[in-house]
């Protein structure tokens, strides 16, 4: 957190101009006379993703979930094995939007430095906030049990051994009395930032292949608008985290050692095996052409776009398994590469472009 220590002392006027306090600033360790001056920018990419996310506003009540509710209620429109699914899916999403709201209101902001970047992490967790709402949304749309899908954690062993190691995961600098400054901890640091891009770019991303897979069978299509959203919004999050994360490994060099980027990429590797694992645990053999090969394949790589985005070697060499993917976000949801987050256009509240 930003420190307020000048204001602690009696009043002396200074020759520093506010040039001076910006030329010294840095994401983490730099220096900050904590009162928020983002003009002029020395991390303009945070300035630019949050003003992207001001015009992608939204609410869920704008997606209509009627034809969802007529689906869920006749028996023949889902098998019991894709209600399962779907169930699964959205509890473990509902969770990892949580989880994320608390890792960047408690753990990421009150280390951070530049107030641009406070900015863009403030308004991410504000939309990690608006999906925790949307699922809300979506739970009580569908009539389920709240316990059933918030609780499920509790009952399957699965599900609750994928929260646990995804909070030790992004939990590694929630101590009360952590505070970046030397050389371990600014690596822990930069380690839970990589932690994010894990988050934002391989969790979420391999629970919206469920809803997408569910509407390319034209089933639920309401939640996938809804997931739609929230896909938009996470793309321009994990841009946030592979920004910050380069531009720390800029600011502080020393910190991106050999073993440390095979501690990080280690960290992505087993974050696919736990994906893989949830995943096979959800589709059985397989659901609507999505199996636990293609499943892997996707997971893979997905994975290696992450690790190239930071600068580390890609492990598998993949193929997308699904192209129709990005025809299906790019056709009536976003224009943006579903790998990549490379955004093209905007819009405020609404998912329709010219």
């Amino acid at each position: 957190m930003a420190s307020l220590d000048m204001f602690k002392k009696d009043f002396t006027s200074l020759n520093k101009s506010n040039s001076d306090i910006i030329n010294k600033r840095k994401i983490i360790n730099g220096e900050d006379d904590g009162l928020m001056q983002v003009s002029p920018l020395k991390h303009p990419f945070a300035n630019e993703i949050f003003q992207t996310m001001i015009k992608n506003n939204w609410v869920p009540q704008e997606v209509q979930m009627n034809r969802d509710i007529e689906m869920w209620k006749d028996n023949d429109a889902l098998s019991e094995q894709e209600k399962e699914v779907y169930k699964r899916s959205l509890a473990f999403v509902s969770n990892l939007d949580g989880i994320q709201t608390n890792n960047l209101v408690q753990n990421m902001l009150r280390q951070i430095t530049s107030p641009e970047v406070s900015l863009a992490i403030v308004r991410q967790a504000y939309e990690e906030a608006l999906h925790v709402h949307s699922y809300s949304t979506m739970i009580e749309s569908l009539g389920f049990d709240p316990e059933e899908i918030y609780g499920m954690y509790k009952k399957d062993l699965k599900l609750y051994n994928k929260n646990k190691y995804v909070l030790s995961a992004v939990g590694k600098i929630a101590a009360y009395d952590f505070k970046t400054g030397n050389f371990k901890n600014d690596q822990m640091f930069l380690e839970a930032c990589v932690g994010n891009i894990i988050l934002e770019g391989i969790y979420f991303y391999s629970a919206f292949l469920i809803f997408y897979i569910l509407k390319r069978n034209n089933k639920m299509p309401g939640s996938a608008e809804m997931i739609q959203f929230i896909n938009r919004d996470e793309d321009m999050h994990l841009k946030l985290f592979i920004e910050i994360t380069n531009t720390i490994k800029e600011e502080q060099a020393e910190l991106w050692t050999e073993e440390f980027r095979e501690k990080i990429t280690q960290n992505f590797k087993d974050a696919v095996d736990h994906e893989l694992t949830w995943g096979a645990s959800c589709i059985g053999n397989g659901i609507l052409g999505l199996t636990p090969n293609n499943l892997e394949e996707y997971l893979h790589f997905v994975c290696d776009m992450r690790l190239s985005s930071i600068g580390l070697p890609k492990v598998w060499g993949s193929k997308n398994p699904f192209p129709w993917i990005d025809e299906m976000t790019q056709g009536s949801m976003i224009e943006v590469n579903f790998f990549e987050g490379k955004v093209k256009e905007y819009s405020t509240g609404t998912l329709k472009w010219d």
